[in-house]
């Protein structure tokens, strides 16, 4: 097996891209969201009908985190539709995923690439079913930064070795913050292992010399997320779980469940793989570990108990951002895997690992595979609203179950509404110009499309923002804020509410004619 693995680790990434190229359509929470404003963020830059975007939008003249997903969208939506471009930029994620996370064990040690083979349990995670993009390639970056450093640190007095290390930190603070400060912080901590001897006695000069290089470094990267966090502030909002729910849910690995809840059994047997080698270390300490201490393992395992610590006290959100626990959940058993990469294995061992990773793998797709394409059937038939839709047209756009109900009860994913942005696909199409009211990006001030004054539904038609079921509001309201009679409303996954809802119907059956609707979607044009 051990002469093939490179092969079979090919295999096992093609397994992982076959859930995204077999569906026309991935569904994740955000995706949708992030093509649409992609799309008008580069229709307003290159003058595409910009007269009808500025009435509604402002482009972010910053340079913030959380833009790369929307530039890399931008650029596919120029020549292909929106669902392929999305599909594209999926898998782009997995291959820097899969392959950066193999770069970095391969970079601690050439012998470990074996480890490699549970890529899949942290690729799509729940962070990546919601469809925060940014964040996901980020950790990906992490890997390639990192890993490139690995390499390169005995020559990284070489201003070329520099420059390119600059640049992946710098391409992986411009995803997203979060990834990119534990990637400087793995570095500064890896250059401590390498030189603790020195440190005392202290060698002020070379130390000196030394870490000015790594900062100046991580200079254009730091300064962007220092920027940001002065916009974003750090106000918190606290998290509804205790800690004791909060482990509970981390010993299920609950964040490599991005679908289905029957996801818990492989994702359990992932970290039950993660123990035994664990115990395989502390027993047979002598016949694995039979190599000289390597100092970087100490990092790995600093990073493993400070990202569980963080995720045991974090907060909900901070400074906006929210579900920061998501993010950190899966981080700790990851750094483990880093952790026994600077060990030396038995290929015993090495055969146990790729069978047992292989077989929790293909586990998840069978799960997760029959429900991914029900999801992909139902984005085609809500997609079809997109041809009664008239260009540089107002819409409405009105999400009623983002967790897409199932008409025996069930839902059709379990960990994610899915669904709650679907409709955006709509206005990401290459021949429609659309303004989305429901657009929640562009309240947010460090997305590159932000709304302009008085243009944000929230001042008056909050109840109808995505995310609040039921959905309860004045159709109406909105119209009267912004002076401008609406085109279209839409309406996603219709479902029967309270009272307050059907006050809603009946106002836009009142000043709205139904124009399509099948089952999962209906459209309503403005009377005249």
């Amino acid at each position: 097996m051990l002469k093939y693995e490179k092969y079979l680790f090919h295999l096992l990434v093609l397994f992982a891209l076959s859930i995204i190229l077999i569906p026309k359509y991935y569904i994740t929470g955000d995706g949708a969201s992030h093509t649409y404003n992609a799309k008008v963020l580069f229709d307003y830059v290159l003058g595409h009908e910009r007269d009808f975007y500025k009435e509604f939008y402002t482009i972010n003249r910053g340079i913030d985190p959380n833009w790369m997903s929307h530039l890399v969208l931008g650029v596919f939506v120029q020549f292909m539709p929106a669902w392929l471009a999305d599909k594209c930029f999926q898998i782009i994620y997995v291959l820097v995923f899969a392959y950066g996370f193999r770069y970095f064990i391969r970079s601690i040690e050439k012998e470990n690439s074996f480890l490699s083979f549970l890529f899949f349990s942290f690729l799509f995670t729940l962070p990546f079913q919601q469809g925060f993009y940014n964040y996901s390639i980020s950790l990906g970056m992490l890997f390639w930064s990192v890993g490139f450093y690995i390499r390169s640190r005995k020559h990284i007095d070489n201003s070329f070795i520099q420059l390119i290390l600059s640049i992946l930190i710098l391409i992986t603070s411009f995803s997203h913050g979060m990834p990119a400060i534990y990637t400087m912080l793995l570095i500064l901590l890896i250059w401590v292992s390498d030189h603790y001897r020195s440190l005392i006695p202290f060698d002020f000069k070379k130390n000196l010399v030394e870490l000015s290089r790594l900062f100046l470094i991580f200079l254009p990267s730091a300064f962007m997320i220092l920027l940001f966090m002065a916009k974003r502030g750090t106000g918190t909002v606290p998290h509804a779980w205790s800690k004791w729910k909060k482990l509970v849910e981390f010993l299920k690995m609950w964040t490599s469940q991005s679908t289905r809840n029957a996801e818990m059994y492989p994702a359990i047997a992932v970290g039950l793989l993660l123990l035994i080698c664990l115990i395989v270390l502390l027993f047979t300490h002598r016949k694995v570990h039979i190599r000289s201490k390597n100092p970087m393992g100490m990092v790995f395992v600093f990073m493993a108990v400070f990202t569980f610590f963080s995720y045991i006290t974090c907060p909900h959100s901070i400074g906006g951002a929210g579900s920061i626990d998501i993010r950190l959940a899966f981080l700790p058993p990851l750094f483990l895997i880093f952790f026994y990469a600077t060990k030396t294995w038995q290929s015993t061992m090495k055969h146990i690992f790729i069978g047992l990773s292989f077989v929790i793998s293909i586990s998840f797709l069978v799960i997760r595979f029959p429900f991914v394409m029900k999801a992909n059937r139902i984005a085609q038939e809500i997609m079809k609203a997109s041809d009664s839709i008239e260009d540089k047209s107002v819409v409405l756009n009105i999400s009623m179950d983002a967790w897409q109900q199932l008409p025996n009860g069930d839902s059709l994913f379990h960990k994610d509404g899915s669904f709650i942005h679907i409709g955006d696909y709509i206005g990401a199409e290459k021949n429609k110009h659309l303004v989305l009211a429901m657009n929640y990006e562009a309240e947010i001030n460090y997305f590159p499309v932000n709304w302009q004054a008085g243009k944000n539904p929230r001042e008056n038609v909050e109840g109808l923002i995505p995310g609040n079921y039921p959905p309860c509001g004045d159709v109406m309201a909105y119209e009267k804020q912004i002076n401008r009679r609406l085109d279209y409303v839409l309406l996603q996954n219709i479902r029967s509410y309270s009272t307050c809802s059907q006050a809603m119907m009946n106002s836009i059956l009142t000043n709205f004619t139904k124009v399509y609707g099948n089952k999962y979607v209906e459209l309503y044009k403005r009377n005249q």
